[in-house]
């Protein structure tokens, strides 16, 4: 029975599959395989081309130190490519190896951020980075293959590759409003807060639609006022009669999208409810003319339990440069439902 499949794995086979496929091994009789190249050596009576991805080396990616064991950790691997060609017709095994590796390095020239790779839900898009490797790093790795004679090879590093938790940390629920207040008795600490709790201010913004990145801003219109953050009771009248009614800020005209990512204690955060395919007004969002905004309305994802609620706006656009389809986001709206204590 074969081992079951572990990110790291599936990784290190998109990236041997997209080699394959960028030199069209199928067609050209060329042997991908993954694994030590002593192994990938082929023998006198072998006629096919090789081509090895041996991933070497693997390590932490230097950033996210100090998350939980049931977080998203990522890694950088190393990886050495060798080819092994063959000899046919008046071309030799050595000019065929060069042919191979000179391919190799042009797919990830052309193609230095490899194509998005679904990973149990995380969708990862891997940069390519070349490594120059030393002399006595070279010797140190092929004096490890036996008998194997030394072949022309490239070392590169990918990265970031997530190692995804069977059961990963859900997330916690945001922060809605901050306050602070002074006591004189430390015996006083556990005390219900009597401070003043502040959401978040609304400031005037321009959206500068010059860049082709752009990316909306976004605010909830509620009682003639713009608010960032809100916050009902669960059976409220104020509940009852609320319906977010969105101002966005961007190029007058432009195709956005409203959707809601939502947070309850027992499935953590994942979206949800529903989607509005709408536009932009103008670039300015000033809460001085909150009375002149043109809103759009969205119906909540949820209003009969505690939770949160967050509704972005989201724009997706070509980019020049390569011709790569983007996605942007808008900041985050929330809105807080809270169980009232008897």
């Amino acid at each position: 029975m074969a081992l079951p499949q572990s990110t790291i794995s599936r990784a290190c086979r998109s990236i041997t599959d997209f080699v394959g496929l960028g030199l069209d091994a199928s067609t050209n009789s060329i042997r991908m395989m993954m694994g030590l190249p002593g192994d990938a050596a082929p023998g006198q009576s072998d006629n096919d081309h090789r081509v090895n991805l041996f991933f070497y080396r693997i390590e932490p990616s230097g950033f996210f130190g100090d998350i939980r064991s049931d977080e998203i950790w990522r890694l950088r691997l190393h990886c050495l490519i060798t080819t092994f060609g063959v000899a046919e017709d008046s071309v030799s095994a050595g000019e065929n190896d060069l042919r191979l590796l000179g391919e190799v390095v042009r797919l990830f020239h052309e193609q230095p951020v490899l194509d998005p790779l679904d990973l149990n839900g995380e969708q990862v898009r891997m940069q390519v980075v070349f490594n120059t490797l030393g002399l006595e790093e070279i010797n140190n790795l092929w004096s490890t293959q036996g008998d194997v004679t030394y072949r022309p090879s490239v070392a590169y590093e990918f990265s970031l590759v997530p190692v995804i938790p069977r059961e990963p940390f859900r997330g916690s629920p945001m922060v809605a409003m901050t306050g602070s207040e002074a006591r004189g008795r430390m015996d006083a600490r556990h005390a219900a807060f009597t401070g003043t709790a502040q959401p978040p201010e609304v400031l005037a913004r321009s959206v500068d639609t010059a860049w082709e990145d752009w990316a909306p801003a976004i605010c909830l219109v509620h009682n003639s006022q713009c608010a960032q953050s809100l916050s009902f009771a669960l059976g409220s009248s104020e509940l009852a009669a609320f319906s977010p009614e969105v101002w966005i800020a961007g190029e007058a005209g432009s195709a956005v999208t409203l959707l809601w990512e939502v947070w309850d204690s027992s499935l953590g955060w994942r979206r949800e409810g529903a989607t509005l395919v709408t536009t932009a007004g103008s670039p300015l969002l000033d809460p001085e003319q909150v009375g002149a905004a043109t809103t759009v309305s969205i119906a909540m994802p949820f209003t009969d339990h505690s939770g949160q609620a967050v509704l972005y706006a989201q724009r997706s656009y070509t980019r020049g440069s390569d011709g790569a389809t983007l996605t942007v986001r808008s900041n985050p709206l929330l809105i807080n439902l809270y169980q009232v204590t008897p």
